[in-house]
């Protein structure tokens, strides 16, 4: 556990101080003389700077961005405002969002940055998993594209997918779902961990799909389209109303939606659906800066200010146009975060779907 400071600690001094003059003002006359000897506490939002908890290691690649959006964070808050840096938990996030959940405190003195891949632990039950991705309030996104490629006729309603993925219930779970959505049956490729491994696995032909997901997914494509991959479909793209659009990386390769409604003539839904739109949406989700619920209105829009501010910089742009992720302020940042909190029954569904067809459950 983390040894948070506690807030409101110049508040605490301050009565101390004027302790005295409450005594010396006697018994008949102490509510006035309280009134009258406690000055007003100046408005410091952040008494002892602001904290910046990383839900992950500090050599991890969450810090890369914890290293660009610090300083540019800071210069946007108030005047003099230093933010702490803490470092925690794997890399999955979810020690980090644990950490989160149980000690911050909603006065908006500290923010969580976070994974995608934490978002999809809640989802699918995770044993460790002792947070909410509900209870998150966003402040800003960096999203990824998200495209499955594949072999030509990989996705045929007759045929066999074997989809490269590191587990069942890892980020590559949107593909899963998405060509077991579509019709395909699907045997999947599990222990595909990382792009050299899985590059080599499908120029062997062990898998006919993999997706393509995190930084440079434009480089990660042309490497396996030497090796025969077309694009089948992208994850799509969330606008600030919460409507999936195309890929602005891949505008020309429809998204799931649409290819799904050109195979079966209608518009995807149900549970399953809702519980794949939630993957998706945490598969492209490189970080989310978050406050607690319940923070204070003012604070929170302290910190959107200040994410607006961080997003305009030259330091923030250059490193998502170097990683190909594309930092977001609100508010978009709100409807791509908030995609990742789907219902209990989408829940539910999605864990009976892992349970059946992988024998998978949240102890494993």
């Amino acid at each position: 556990m983390i040894d948070l400071p506690k807030p409101g600690r110049r508040h605490l001094l301050a009565m101390l101080t004027a302790l005295p003059a409450l005594l010396r003002a006697g018994k008949s006359s102490a509510a006035p003389a309280f009134a009258a000897s406690v000055a007003p506490v100046a408005a410091v939002p952040f008494p002892e700077g602001a904290r910046l908890l990383v839900a992950g290691p500090g050599d991890g690649a969450l810090n890369r961005w914890a290293d660009v959006l610090l300083p540019t964070l800071e210069q946007s808050l108030p005047a003099d405002t230093s933010v702490h840096r803490i470092a925690i938990g794997a890399a999955d996030g979810v020690t980090g969002a644990n950490q989160f959940e149980a000690l911050g405190a909603p006065d908006g003195l500290t923010v969580l940055l976070v994974p995608g891949q934490a978002a999809l632990a809640w989802m699918v039950g995770d044993s460790r998993v002792q947070f909410d991705v509900g209870h998150w309030v966003p402040v800003m996104a960096g999203l990824s594209t998200g495209i499955v490629v594949g072999r030509q006729g990989a996705l045929a309603p007759d045929g066999h997918a074997r989809p490269a993925a590191a587990g069942p219930a890892s980020l590559d779970l949107a593909a899963l779902l998405g060509i077991h959505l579509l019709g395909t049956h699907i045997d999947p490729v599990f222990g595909l961990a990382d792009q050299t491994a899985t590059r080599n696995a499908f120029a062997q032909g062990a898998v006919n799909a993999v997706l393509l997901r995190g930084a440079d997914v434009p480089e990660q494509f042309e490497a396996l389209a030497s090796a025969g991959a077309q694009s089948l479909f992208t994850l799509g793209a969330i606008d600030d109303s919460g409507r999936t659009t195309r890929d602005p990386a891949f505008p020309n390769v429809p998204h799931f939606a649409e290819l799904y409604e050109t195979r079966s003539g209608r518009k995807p839904d149900g549970p399953l659906y809702d519980a794949w739109s939630a993957a998706a949406a945490a598969a492209q989700l490189e970080f989310a800066l978050v406050l607690p619920q319940l923070t204070p209105a003012a604070m929170i829009s302290l910190w959107r200010h200040a994410g607006t501010d961080a997003i305009a910089s030259a330091a923030v742009q250059s490193t998502g146009a170097s990683l190909n992720v594309r930092p977001l302020g609100e508010p978009v940042a709100t409807a791509n975060i908030a995609a990742t909190a789907t219902d209990a029954t989408s829940l539910l569904e999605l864990r009976h779907w892992l349970a059946g067809r992988f024998n998978w459950h949240p102890s494993q």
